[in-house]
């Protein structure tokens, strides 16, 4: 059980750095000088796909943990519609500050399951050939297919399943069809010890090797002059994204390294920072006083769905109430917004575990998931 243990507290840190992350993406200082905030060069289009990549971690460990229960075929599902339904209801709030990730990360468990049979080497194999295989076949269908404006996943889409279909699965944000690759690496890492410092370290030293090379390979492809005429900034480049949809992808594209790309150098490289950060977690959760400094993101982190839905809402109100007041105005994004919310929902998510257990939305979706069958009891942060 302590091996267990162990490695669900290193899930729940990581994925309380990514809702920090997202957050910071959502209401952070945005980019509007000549260089991009340092918060949004760290997390702009990494704090997600480390979202999706745990998704994975938690399909394994779970599954591994309560193969008939919770983490059953049945349970995943009833949990996807769960969190699809809940995108759906968020992204429906008008004037919503952020593209909503949650009904693609319901698809996204669902779609990923049948990979579940796969081999720990294979997982791997296969994740790191869709990371670069997939986004080449979504950058050529963006150059064949007429331009896509992709927006806000809603109730109203399902009046239209086919382009609701094609949203989540290519022209969306967070397209599930490139996505897929960071959930394989995931699963893959959740079958590790995250327990052993070997492991981590590994993972720290995978993690490091990918990021260094693809910003250098990025670095490489500026110096040469390959997005000349297209895109100016020197080194910026590197946290952009691309241009699509308001204009049609070239191949240099391929090279492109920013946030949100689906392109091969750019998932390679959210894929190396979310192996980084989930290796230093697992490292961070074996000394007693960073664990215990720690707590309250990982707090967070254990119930991520309650305060992303808190977030997403606490910002709404406040961007709404701004525009009421301000309806030609640009809303100011600043570290104060920021940190205020993340202070607050850190400390409402301590005071929660270590009163009440699983969060809110955590319990309800856990009960509905597994309603009617008997599961086995799970450590406390599961």
């Amino acid at each position: 059980m302590a091996r267990s243990i162990g490695r669900i507290e290193a899930v729940d840190l990581a994925r309380g750095f990514a809702l920090i992350g997202m957050m910071f993406t959502h209401i952070g200082p945005r980019w509007t000088g000549e260089n991009p905030p340092v918060g949004d060069m760290l997390a702009g289009g990494r704090a997600a796909p480390l979202f999706a990549m745990l998704a994975g971690v938690a399909l394994t460990i779970v599954h591994q943990r309560d193969s008939r229960g919770a983490g059953s075929l049945r349970a995943t599902w009833i949990r996807a519609v769960i969190l699809f339904a809940v995108g759906l209801a968020l992204g429906s709030l008008d004037q919503v500050p952020m593209f909503i990730i949650l009904a693609y990360y319901g698809v996204l468990i669902v779609v990923v399951l049948p990979f579940r049979r796969l081999s720990t080497t294979s997982l791997f194999a296969l994740g790191t050939v869709w990371a670069i295989v997939a986004p080449i076949a979504l950058l050529w269908a963006q150059r064949e297919h007429k331009l896509v404006s992709s927006g806000q996943t809603e109730w109203k889409d399902l009046q239209h399943p086919g382009e609701l279909f094609m949203e989540i699965g290519v022209w969306g944000v967070y397209p599930v069809g490139v996505w897929i690759a960071y959930a394989l690496i995931g699963m893959a890492i959740g079958r590790l010890d995250l327990r052993s410092i070997a492991v981590a370290s590994r993972l720290v030293g995978v993690g490091v090797a990918l990021v260094v090379a693809t910003l250098s390979s990025g670095l490489v492809a500026i110096n040469n002059g390959v997005f000349d005429g297209q895109r100016d900034g020197g080194w910026r480049i590197l946290f952009t994204s691309p241009y699509y949809p308001y204009e049609k992808p070239l191949w240099d594209e391929l090279l492109l390294v920013g946030q949100h790309t689906s392109r091969p150098l750019g998932m390679l490289s959210a894929i190396g920072s979310a192996i980084l950060v989930i290796g230093l977690c697992a490292l961070l959760v074996r000394i007693p006083w960073a664990r215990l400094l720690l707590t309250p993101i990982r707090a967070a982190g254990a119930m991520t769905l309650t305060l992303y839905t808190a977030h997403v809402l606490w910002s709404w109100r406040i961007r709404v109430g701004f525009y009421d007041d301000h309806p030609d105005g640009i809303q100011p994004h600043d570290y104060g917004d920021w940190l205020l919310q993340v202070a607050v929902l850190c400390v409402l998510a301590t005071l929660w575990s270590l009163t009440l257990g699983k969060g809110p939305l955590e319990w309800l979706v856990r009960r509905l998931s597994v309603w009617g069958r008997k599961e086995k009891s799970a450590p406390k942060g599961a």
